[in-house]
């Protein structure tokens, strides 16, 4: 069960860092003028988020129950970050 969750954790970040590296203008239009340090900004979560992803799809065959929820608890503090600093970004 926990190796089926974490295959879909991989492939959910794997989506969302694929759409924070290569497909930026889908949030850049809802952040201020400042195209450049706003990229960064994605690229760089982008990065994190694909390096959880690959964590995810590393761990799922030995991961267990404990391992899994510091894993969760990593996964929702970077998501929390990213969405805390996005959200003082927008217009």
């Amino acid at each position: 069960m926990i190796f089926i969750i974490f295959i879909l954790i991989g492939l959910f970040l794997s989506v969302f860092a694929f759409f924070l590296l290569k497909k930026q203008t889908i949030f850049l239009a809802l952040l201020a003028a400042d195209h450049e340090s706003n990229k960064q900004f994605l690229a760089r979560y982008g990065f994190l988020f694909l390096c959880l992803a690959l964590l995810a799809f590393g761990l799922s065959p030995f991961i267990q129950r404990d391992g899994a929820l510091y894993f969760i608890a990593l996964m929702m503090f970077v998501s929390g970050l990213f969405s805390y600093q996005f959200s003082k970004k927008i217009k």
